[in-house]
């Protein structure tokens, strides 16, 4: 009688254990700090880069507030178990956490630094892509004397410079100037690690992959997570890109969206007619004869995305 307790009392001590083990972390861009301990809403942690540098025990949850944005990307640093996976998700009201590489640049950014060309600080060593006022840029990588004309700029130890016309603020001259962050990178990246659900994210800007899962990654659970690349990078961004190894048995996806995510028929009609306008006026070729007309463009592409196109050719686009 006596050992039976006592195993049942080991028993009993194991379970509890077991459930003091695991914690709830939470994440909060504007009211977080790394300095806090993370395990209330009161003392959240601020940066993705924290959650980064952590370990977490099987079961332990992560979670982001809803609403708010980080230019980082996500890389789960530890893994699961079986029956008890690392879940990160979402907490509060209001859209999902966002992950981004687009950082929005306003005037206040700018200063001048000689002639026509501005300069901004910025959270990247290095980036293939800038948009001035929804259109992309040309990058030179030698100096920023290069930047001579509209939309060309350079990127120097996290300084970007832009060439702007009449020696006029950036944000001003183009109405906006967004930079992309990454570099041949990715939003969320699952690599060598198992047992994870993750869910309730928006991905945005990325140039060549929103959600990644590589290495010896199994048994990841990925669902309500909208992937939105935006950023004509040939043949990439890829929304979701798997290339584990070995190949996982074990992978599932639910309600994910990739490339224009949850939007209305008539507002993914616009963003897919954005980006190919946007690709378009990327090639030189066609920029050198100005053949393009956008808002002509974009309207004789819509008749053919609905079907009602009657006669669509190159002279319907021609500046005049």
């Amino acid at each position: 009688m006596t050992r039976v307790k006592i195993v049942l009392a080991v028993a009993i001590v194991c379970v509890v254990t077991g459930v003091m083990h695991a914690a709830t972390y939470y994440v909060d861009a504007t009211g977080g700090n790394d300095a806090n301990d993370g395990l209330t809403q009161a003392t959240a942690w601020k940066t993705v880069a924290k959650v980064n540098g952590s370990t977490f025990a099987a079961g332990d949850s992560v979670l982001f507030k809803r609403g708010e944005v980080w230019r980082e990307s996500l890389v789960p640093p530890s893994s699961g178990a079986s029956g008890n996976p690392i879940i990160l998700d979402a907490y509060g009201t209001g859209e999902a956490p966002t992950l981004t590489g687009a950082l929005d640049l306003p005037s206040t950014a700018w200063t001048l630094d000689s002639g026509n060309i501005w300069k901004a600080t910025v959270t990247a060593s290095s980036l293939n892509y800038v948009a001035f006022g929804g259109m992309y840029g040309q990058k030179h990588t030698t100096s920023k004397t290069e930047c001579t004309s509209p939309r060309d700029f350079f990127l120097l130890s996290n300084t970007l410079y832009v060439y702007s016309p009449g020696a006029t603020n950036p944000a001003t001259y183009y109405g906006s100037v967004t930079a992309m962050l990454l570099t041949n990178g990715q939003m969320l990246y699952i690599n060598g690690k198992n047992w994870l659900q993750i869910q309730h994210f928006k991905i945005t800007y990325f140039d060549t992959y929103g959600v990644r899962i590589g290495g010896a990654s199994d048994h990841i659970t990925i669902a309500n997570v909208d992937s939105e690349g935006m950023i004509p990078a040939g043949t990439t961004p890829h929304g979701f890109y798997v290339n584990a190894s070995p190949a996982p048995t074990d992978l599932k996806f639910y309600d994910v969206e990739g490339l224009f995510g949850n939007r209305t028929g008539e507002e993914k009609k616009e963003s897919a007619l954005s980006f190919v306008s946007a690709a378009l006026q990327l090639s030189e070729a066609v920029a050198a004869r100005e053949i393009v007309d956008e808002e002509k463009f974009k309207t004789g592409l819509a008749k053919v995305v609905d079907g009602t196109v009657e006669c669509l050719n190159a002279s319907s686009w021609a500046k005049k």
